[in-house]
């Protein structure tokens, strides 16, 4: 197997439709007990993205297929507040309640309501680099002026919760469904850190092949 990922954020995507069907049958094969209103229909998602597009940092093998990503959806103070409140359904997010990452830039709150990493790269580095890849993207967001007042989400599984363990994200409520709700204020709208993790040079063949495919060797780690 190759040992490198292209990071890249869903509005990097050419083929929209491909990645919905890639996202929606991920989730399918790892939340097992979702419904359709946990894990919305292609035609919504659809709207989601016309709605942000750039709301999924993702992660790809060398050979195309979706490796993993994570969903943070900036939203409304109303739409955090039912969240909190245990109501939200994340296949059914309104689209009101999305803020767009246009200007003028609006205050939001960073929604991280989706999160798969595909089994096979578990435990491999994948998901500690989503994360960051959006710490970085929110960075380059704040110099024109957008700022996130908090970071929540929904823990689903127990590697969702030991992964808000680390980033220190307090409970404040559960949901209807009793799953824990985790939200952490940002006073200066940065996001938290993650404890860094040791490095490996990705190999030089998975570099040719990333470089003959037009991929850029920056974008690749090795998750070895």
């Amino acid at each position: 197997m190759c040992t490198s990922l292209q990071f890249r954020r869903s509005s990097d995507e050419y083929d929209q439709s491909a990645l919905i069907r890639e996202m929606l049958a991920l989730d399918r094969e790892l939340y097992v007990t979702a419904t359709e209103e946990d894990l919305g229909t292609p035609d919504y998602w659809r709207e989601r993205f016309e709605r942000c597009p750039e709301s999924l940092s993702l992660a790809r093998q060398w050979d195309g297929r979706l490796a993993g990503y994570y969903q943070f959806l900036p939203v409304t103070a109303a739409f955090r507040d039912e969240v909190i409140a245990g109501r939200a359904h994340d296949g059914r997010i309104p689209l009101e309640a999305i803020v767009s990452y246009q200007q003028p830039a609006q205050p939001y709150h960073l929604y991280l309501c989706s999160m798969a990493v595909r089994p096979e790269w578990h435990r491999r580095g994948v998901a500690s680099r989503l994360y960051r890849e959006e710490v970085a993207f929110q960075r380059r967001l704040a110099t024109e002026g957008h700022r996130a007042l908090s970071l929540l989400s929904v823990v689903w599984s127990p590697c969702g919760a030991k992964f808000f363990e680390r980033l220190k994200l307090p409970l404040v409520a559960h949901d209807q469904a009793g799953r824990p709700v985790h939200e952490r204020l940002l006073p200066d709208g940065a996001l938290p850190e993650l404890p860094q993790t040791r490095s490996i040079p990705a190999p030089e063949p998975a570099l040719a092949e990333a470089a003959w495919r037009g991929y850029e060797p920056s974008a690749l780690v090795s998750a070895a």
